[in-house]
């Protein structure tokens, strides 16, 4: 009863408040104070500018004692704030014809004692020389390096490189250490915070008698890395380049300039994974053979198969296999892939599940793929599980997870599609504790409560989980929403899966490859139509279509073409960009 009264009494404030609200006269002090309320509001939102930076010229800051008889110098100013995105955009953007080399991409638990670059950034990029000779930024910093160490500095090479939380990054001397040999280290991330980490310490050997006669290696200075800095120091001293914190999701781009003072330098020799360009990567990847005795040997898939799931609702079958390829058949695919360099996608801090938010790959050139030895192998696989030939793949590709990526659930086609994703791990070693399985999932209907948690608050049962081993092949219905999962910190490589997406036949290909496509270019509206009709499976049918396969197929070349040429427009445009205010 005491709950009812107070229930009552509650609701009778409540009604007399809006009564009192909706009384008011249109024109008294409390409608012209909210009057006056909104009109300030939207008057804070016309006028809000961002904070004017004031920027000097590029001076030293701070001279480091860091041991050894070495000294480091910080300089501040190094880049200026209206230049630092086409900076970044130029150096870091994927348009330019060399992609990011995985430098840990030999690492292997199996063998440990295989050279596998640990001690190097993951993800590093060679930057062409000429070009930083000619920017500004080396035109201004040239004079002050130069008086720093008060020598004339002669450029050797320039190699960016990224950083991503949870990568295991031991104090190292630098693989191009020479005498008379100085790195030039800018950092360019973006809005870089106080506890985002990041920090460069650098080392040198000490002795405490108190703890032992042993010298061990102690932290002689550390800088934080602003936005705009800079910092110098000799190329043999012993240096960690802290990866950011866990809540930092994306990468931390730097840019390590080498120069010497010796005018008679033989230069730098880096090695050719790190400089081949992306056409010669492109046209070599179809150069490839299984090389070993057996390879024509007739596959047993009956006893290859260890599973099959299926997804309760449609009975989309989610197969699973062991034992199709040799462990040198694998080794020699998985060097084969890593032949061509990955490319970056940003990382999407929405929630809708949209897409599978993988930030690095590899993508294959799939007409260069069909004339592989790969091709002919999953032909055979196709027709076991699904008793037709004529599949045809529309997406062919590499992804790289490490344990910082957030993957996502997403699907790879649309409901209307009868398509199959197929899956081949190619990571050596990797043991359950390292985790990185692939899961499968089913949408559940609502239950009144979650629907209210807004994007991303979707319910799902799980219906399969498969572990990364090396060498297993999972084919899978690809309408079925599932995700990669990144392995645990424990494991310091990348998670390998090869992916190859395909369509019935290759007239559904060229329709997935299309609209897939047009996603990269500026579609005019009736290419948007056209879009829409593609992705609605308007065009499907050949018999109930006006487009004919060649049509597409001229289609599919102006989508290239289009997005080609609009890269190419980009990229000349970001590359003039830093001169325009010199």
């Amino acid at each position: 009863m005491y709950l009812i009264t107070k229930c009552i009494l509650l609701l009778v404030i409540f009604q007399s408040s809006v009564n009192a609200f909706e009384n008011k006269d249109a024109g008294g002090k409390d409608a012209e104070e909210i009057e006056d309320y909104v009109e300030i509001q939207e008057d804070e939102e016309i006028v809000e500018l961002p904070p004017v930076i004031e920027q000097g010229p590029a001076r030293v800051t701070r001279v480091l004692d860091i041991g050894d008889g070495d000294k480091a110098w910080v300089i501040d100013d190094a880049i200026k704030h209206q230049l630092k995105e086409s900076y970044l955009g130029v150096i870091q953007g994927s348009m330019s014809p060399v992609r990011f080399t995985f430098m840990h991409m030999n690492y292997s638990k199996a063998d440990l004692d295989k050279p596998w670059n640990y001690g190097s950034a993951p993800w590093v990029k060679p930057v062409d020389l000429e070009y930083l000779k000619s920017l500004p930024i080396w035109l201004e910093l040239q004079p002050v390096v130069e008086k720093a160490i008060q020598k004339e500095v002669f450029m050797e090479y320039g190699q960016l490189q990224l950083l991503r939380a949870l990568d295991a990054m031991p104090p190292a001397v630098n693989e191009f250490c020479a005498p008379n040999r100085y790195m030039l280290t800018l950092f360019l991330g973006h809005e870089w915070r106080l506890n985002n980490y990041g920090q460069v310490s650098f080392y040198s050997k000490m002795r405490n008698p108190n703890i032992t006669s042993e010298p061990r290696w102690e932290i002689t200075e550390s800088v934080h890395p602003h936005v705009y800095r800079a910092l110098l120091w000799p190329s043999c001293h012993k240096v960690l380049f802290r990866a950011p914190c866990v809540n930092y999701f994306n990468h931390m781009p730097y840019l390590n300039i080498y120069f010497t003072t010796d005018e008679n330098s033989k230069g730098i020799t880096v090695p050719f994974s790190l400089t081949k360009k992306s056409d010669a990567e492109k046209e070599d990847f179809g150069h490839f053979t299984f090389d070993n005795s057996d390879a024509n040997r007739t596959i047993d898939y009956d006893k290859c198969l260890l599973r099959t799931f299926y997804d309760r609702t449609q009975d989309r079958p989610i197969h699973i296999f062991d034992g199709l390829f040799t462990t040198e058949e694998l080794r020699a695919w998985r060097t084969h892939l890593l032949g061509v360099k990955a490319a970056m996608n940003p990382f999407d801090p929405a929630p809708l599940q949209d897409h599978d938010n993988v930030q690095w790959m590899s993508q294959y050139n799939i007409d260069k793929f069909l004339q592989t030895d790969m091709w002919p192998r999953l032909q055979g696989l196709l027709k076991y599980v699904s008793n037709e030939t004529d599949w045809s793949p529309y997406d062919v590709a590499l992804n790289f997870i490490r344990a910082a990526d957030h993957t996502r659930i997403h699907p790879d086609s649309e409901p209307h599609q009868t398509e199959f994703t197929m899956l081949l791990y190619l990571s050596e070693g990797m043991k359950p504790s390292e985790y990185g399985e692939t899961m499968w999932m089913v949408r559940r209907d609502t239950d009144g409560v979650h629907e209210f948690l807004g994007p991303g608050g979707d319910l799902y049962e799980t219906i399969a989980a498969v572990a990364p081993k090396f060498g297993r092949m999972v084919v899978f219905r690809n309408n079925i929403e599932h995700s990669a999962h990144p392995p645990s910190t424990l494991f310091l490589g990348g998670r390998y899966s090869f992916a190859v997406k395909v369509s019935r036949n290759l007239r559904l290909a060229f329709v997935k490859r299309i609209y897939e496509g047009m996603e990269k270019v500026d579609m005019s509206p009736t290419l948007k139509t056209v879009n829409r009709q593609l992705q609605m499976g308007a065009h499907d049918d050949p018999t109930k279509s006006p487009l004919t396969d060649s049509h597409l197929k001229r289609l599919y070349k102006k989508i290239i073409d289009m997005a080609s040429n609009a890269n190419y427009e980009e990229y000349q445009n970001e590359l003039k960009q830093p001169f325009q205010n010199l």
